[in-house]
């Protein structure tokens, strides 16, 4: 990899990581949020509402991502990346420092509602820009590989939370994790921030962007330009995304919650079981994506999403009828090959289905629609669920479906492939 392209994907990745350890750190400690924001006799209630502030920051994500891809696809890619891990800093340093119920009352929930809300508006347009701003850096023949390094990001973002989660509930007693120990990771978290902010601000803007520009082919209005021209080509790229939130929320962030207070492992068991599995999903994420180079998006992410159909349900089957730890973790590390399988060419399938000129927009509205329609609102959907219902089998039921959407909408996209990889050629000798 030449030193120009590491450098933007590890920009990329600093800003990813900062977002996915934020986000990881409130869904591990949500039982925590849950009895010290949203007091109640019922601990379901309790994780519910958690699980509800969760929830509110990917709400208003679409907004973020609104904001950011006009940014983005007018004013450029690198503005548009070093203003949204500008404003992560300040709501996440705020969560560490927020009074609870038992200091201000009432306040306290509406707070933590408005800090995530603004969470969602800084992070809104990061995880869709930094998946296009890194592949229009690469040629098609390897968007795959290095597209995937964006989502390998928030793995690794979600593994340093995991561990950082996992290292708090061993260090601290339960007393003292309850009262103040949950907030350091939060804290020290913003150092990660303030390393991404400085390498974004010394990064090269996208060549692809560039010549667009030059070229006269940016629009005034891309966003409206995204829903009138490609609105057919969104749905269907949404629909495929689905799998991917679902996956995401369900096994690699609620399943830690999921253990711990429906099956009765250990907290710490729970993270342990969960960082491996992080573990599994990034190295076939990686696997998978320099796979769909040689043989093609669409088949290893349908082989994928076939993987899920048919081994959801029996797997987590599994996972809450055992009674040996190695078993859950077993089925769990099976089920992270099919997650990192479909997560891989997923970066390059969507850049390659929208033109360069909207390109930053349609893809943030892309993840913004599904992250906070299917991905935000999981965790707290399926626990919801499984109160209402006693089975603990909503989230393979809700997995399974998303895989049988995601099989049936892969086939009818389409690569919207110019001759960019000329256009960059001509470019960079140029240059």
């Amino acid at each position: 990899m030449k030193k120009s392209l590491f450098k933007t994907v590890t920009a990329s990745l600093i800003g990813n990581l900062f977002e996915w350890y934020d986000f990881a750190l409130f869904g591990y400690f949500a039982p925590i949020i849950g009895k010290l924001f949203f007091p109640s006799d019922n601990k379901a209630v309790e994780l519910i509402a958690a699980f509800g502030a969760f929830a509110a920051g990917y709400l208003i994500r679409p907004i973020g991502g609104m904001i950011f891809g006009h940014i983005g696809d007018r004013m450029g890619r690198k503005k548009a990346m070093v203003l949204s891990i500008l404003l992560m800093a300040v709501p996440t340093a705020l969560i560490g420092v927020l009074p609870t119920y038992a200091e201000i009352g009432i306040w306290a929930p509406i707070l933590l509602m408005a800090i995530r809300m603004l969470q969602g508006i800084s992070m809104g347009g990061n995880y869709g820009g930094s998946i296009t701003f890194t592949t229009e850096h690469t040629e098609p023949s390897q968007r795959g590989l290095i597209g995937s390094f964006a989502v390998t990001s928030c793995l690794v973002g979600i593994l340093v939370g995991s561990g950082a989660a996992a290292l708090a509930s061993y260090i601290f007693s339960e007393s003292t994790l309850m009262n103040w120990g949950w907030r350091v990771p939060f804290i020290v978290g913003i150092l990660i921030c303030f390393v991404g902010f400085y390498i974004r601000r010394n990064i090269p803007e996208s060549p692809e962007y560039i010549i667009a520009q030059e070229a006269g082919e940016l629009k005034k209005n891309p966003l409206r330009e995204v829903f009138a021209s490609h609105g057919r080509t969104l749905i269907k790229v949404v629909m495929a995304v689905m799998l991917h939130d679902l996956s995401f929320y369900i096994l690699l962030v609620y399943m830690a919650t999921h253990l711990s207070t429906q099956l009765g492992l250990s907290q710490g068991m729970a993270l342990a079981i969960n960082t491996a599995s992080l573990v599994v999903v990034s190295i076939f994420t990686v696997a998978s994506a320099w796979l769909s180079d040689k043989i093609g998006r669409k088949a290893v992410l349908s082989g994928a999403a076939f993987l899920f159909v048919i081994g959801t349900i029996p797997l987590l089957n599994i996972v809450n009828n055992a009674q040996d730890p190695w078993v859950i973790l077993g089925a769990q590390m099976l089920l992270s090959i099919a997650v990192g399988g479909y997560f891989g060419p997923l970066p390059a399938l969507m850049v390659e289905a929208y033109p360069t000129a909207v390109r930053f927009s349609a893809v943030t509205i892309t993840t913004n629609i599904s992250g906070p329609l299917f991905g935000g609102t999981a965790p707290m959907l399926v626990t919801f669920l499984i109160d209402k219902t006693g089975s603990n089998m909503i989230p393979a039921f809700y997995l399974t479906f998303g895989a049988v959407i995601a099989l049936l909408v892969l086939r009818s996209i389409n690569n919207h492939h110019t001759d960019e990889a000329t256009d960059i050629d001509n470019f960079k000798v140029a240059a």
